[in-house]
């Protein structure tokens, strides 16, 4: 697994997972815990809100995003700097790979 993540790749993050960022920016931004009351929540929100297309798209997203190789550290630093996710998977003890594969199960369990 790769830990090293570029500024390049941070800077195009929402070019690059344009679901993805849609989900962690509009659903887990800064405030996200004043609106949701938990994670879980916040993701049944997104599908609520959003198209299946979108649901879908989000989904395929984690799945690219999970096949480039980064460890944890760098999904983390993705996440928080590339995707404005200020959900922090850690804190509830769970790595940001696992979190992000639970996310698409979910999603797609909703699809």
């Amino acid at each position: 697994m790769n830990g090293t993540i570029d500024t390049e790749t941070i800077a195009g993050a929402a070019a690059d997972y344009p679901a993805l960022a849609q989900l962690c920016g509009g659903y887990y931004h800064q405030d996200w815990r004043q609106d949701h009351a938990s994670p879980d929540e916040a993701l049944q929100a997104f599908v609520r809100d959003t198209s299946p297309q979108t649901v879908t798209a989000a989904a395929s997203d984690i799945d690219r995003l999970l096949s480039t190789g980064f460890d944890d550290v760098a999904l983390a630093t993705l996440l928080a700097d590339g995707l404005d996710c200020n959900y922090v998977a850690e804190s509830d003890g769970v790595a940001p790979s696992a979190w992000l594969a639970s996310v698409r199960d979910a999603l797609r369990a909703t699809a």
